[in-house]
């Protein structure tokens, strides 16, 4: 075969493979959401005159058309395990491995999002605890790239500078270093967050640190589900999934958990399992993401009562906390406007915890 016909038969190829896949593509265009991804994706973008003459209908249509690509994850993979083994690339879209573990770069560190959370929290505590007995408590919870990044030769953030920079600017309150509690191990190997059976000792820390004891005798619970964390759909290579567990004692069974989520008070338990064996099943921990929780414990031997302003770390940190306290109330400012915290909270005489993780520190947009 000369070279001729060689050109002429790839050609032919090429065009019935990009024929063959446009028209699945227009016939069959895929899903509405990723769960390997865990995002909507792009939907087909209206035609106007103005996108038109704009381009922004050709920069939408080809957002479209990447996220709605046939056999679009095996690709991914494809991609992902060409430039790791073959390209040999550090990472894949900010995702890398290093001790067995998936992370995502986080670089580099800013101050201006550092002075925009301190600012959200300052207003919190001169609009409803300056003045009051409350006891005003603050933590930061690193993420993996603390134990992972520099050694495995990775850009990281300045970790000193984040904490000694939120503690001078947050100084009206008693910082709690956890830091030095945790491992890389104590973390999902697919997964951002924590493993609840590894932080018993954190929170038994917090717990003394702020007069509380919280210490429990607990049963280890597994969850008969693969977890494949947000980092696994993110990194799309081939990762064997975690393993979840969660801690179980008298005093969680007997919880009693209500979410004001939507304002109106929905009760809830302590752990979802609904959301267990759901598209994250890390969500099963104290009702998620919902921007307002109140946990009850009628087994307390004490009136204290704490107010967590928290991420998803406390999820599953909040529910170790519950034996010191009659009731545990998690704000989630990202999901509520904290001009809207007193309708609902009562911050007079209370603990009050202000526990963040060093991603959203980072990235405080987040914040209403």
């Amino acid at each position: 075969m000369n070279d001729k016909i060689k050109s002429i038969v790839l050609t032919v190829l090429s065009a019935v493979m990009l024929l063959t896949l446009s028209v699945w593509c227009i016939v069959k265009p895929g899903p509405e959401y990723s769960d390997s991804e865990r995002r909507v994706l792009a939907s087909f973008p209206e035609i106007t005159w103005e996108s038109i003459l704009s381009a922004d209908f050709m920069a939408d249509f080809e957002d479209y058309t990447v996220d709605r690509f046939p056999m679009r994850d095996l690709f991914r993979s494809v991609k992902a395990l060409s430039e790791k083994y073959i390209f040999a690339k550090k990472d894949n879209n900010d995702i890398y491995t290093a001790d067995g573990h998936l992370s995502k770069l986080e670089y580099p560190l800013s101050t201006y999002m550092l002075d925009n959370a301190s600012e959200k929290f300052l207003y919190i505590y001169e609009k409803y605890i300056e003045g009051t007995e409350s006891e005003v408590y603050f933590s930061i919870v690193p993420d993996k790239n603390y134990f992972l990044a520099e050694e495995n030769g990775y850009l990281s953030l300045n970790y000193d500078e984040l904490v000694s920079y939120m503690k001078e600017k947050m100084s009206y309150m008693t910082y709690i270093d956890i830091i030095d509690k945790l491992s890389a191990d104590d973390y999902y190997t697919t997964d951002t967050h924590w493993k609840q059976e590894c932080i018993t000792d954190v929170a038994g820390y917090i717990g003394e640190c702020m007069g509380a004891d919280v210490k429990a005798d607990y049963t280890e619970n597994t969850l008969d589900n693969p977890f494949y964390g947000v980092y696994y759909g993110q990194s799309a290579l081939p990762f064997n999934a975690d393993t979840m567990k969660y801690l179980t004692s008298e005093v969680i069974e007997n919880c009693v958990v209500t979410s004001y989520d939507t304002g109106k008070p929905v009760k809830k338990s302590v752990y979802d399992m609904e959301e267990a064996y759901g598209k994250d099943p890390y969500e099963m921990f104290m009702s998620g993401s919902d921007a307002l929780v109140v946990a009850e414990n009628p087994l307390a031997e004490t009136d204290r009562e704490l107010i967590m302003f928290r991420d998803s770390f406390a999820g599953s940190l909040s529910p170790l906390l519950l034996e010191g306290y009659s009731k545990i109330t998690l704000v989630d400012i990202r999901y509520i406007n904290p001009q809207m915290l007193g309708a609902f909270v009562d911050f007079s005489d209370c603990d009050v915890l202000f526990i963040y993780s060093t991603m959203l520190l980072n990235n405080s947009t987040a914040f209403r």
